[in-house]
């Protein structure tokens, strides 16, 4: 059956995460990509994105919170059959509760609401927490690739500074020629090394920013998720 399938390996989401926050466009993963189209063909052309029909009902998602729960809800469960049959009606059955029960109608014969309930619990809020770790691992990996090697020449710069001063004591009694040569060396050096430490500075805010945001984002999915286990357990239990 579908919904014990082993997840496809989606190494994607974490530049697609990245993207919903630089505004970068990045390869979504093709899972995620051919499940977010599906779900979006069964909506009418007025209605809004794609990723509002695999969201369980809750406050407006952030981008990056609207990409996170559409990667963890790209495996095929019983609780993604069943938002699969509440998408379409969402705009015929005003009343949530009939709206629930309508889509439960058309998946009951081959899922039961423990089913659905034990999809959210033991499928898709481990997607997240799986999602979670594997962004955290990229944004290591964008720490050691945008700050490690400014620092590594940070700290070259700032030796060859100390060096440069030194010989400058020493050379300042040979000629002011020399000493007017090195000086102006050691002012690109101090100059390139302020900038450098602005640039680390605007990357720490950058990536601080970055994690503050998918922290809001995985709260916000995992809300939405308890949310939608309510409700399913509220209407259909």
């Amino acid at each position: 059956m579908a919904d014990i399938d082993e997840t496809t390996s989606r190494h994607g989401l974490g530049a697609q995460l990245w993207g919903a926050v630089k505004g970068a466009l990045i390869d979504e993963d093709p899972v995620a990509a051919t499940r977010r189209a599906k779900l979006q063909g069964s909506r009418a052309p007025a209605d809004p994105p794609a990723t509002a029909a695999v969201q369980a009902p809750s406050a407006a998602m952030s981008p990056m919170a609207a990409a996170l729960m559409a990667q963890v809800l790209s495996k095929a469960t019983a609780y993604t059959a069943l938002t699969e049959k509440l998408a379409p009606l969402e705009t015929i059955v005003v009343d949530e509760r009939t709206r629930y029960q309508a889509a439960y109608a058309l998946i009951k014969s081959s899922r039961s609401v423990d089913q659905v309930v034990q999809a959210i619990a033991m499928q898709h809020l481990p997607a997240l927490e799986a999602e979670a770790a594997r962004f955290g691992a990229q944004l290591e990996d964008k720490e050691r690739q945008e700050i490690v090697a400014r620092s590594q020449e940070l700290q070259a710069l700032t030796t060859n500074i100390d060096a440069a001063a030194q010989q400058v004591a020493r050379l300042r009694e040979d000629t002011e020629a020399r000493i007017h040569q090195i000086e102006a060396t050691v002012a690109r050096d101090r100059e390139r090394q302020a900038q450098l430490t602005r640039e680390i500075d605007a990357k720490r805010q950058e990536l601080a920013g970055v994690q503050r945001q998918f922290d809001a984002a995985a709260k916000s999915v995992a809300q939405a998720l308890d949310d939608a286990k309510a409700t399913v357990l509220r209407h259909l239990a």
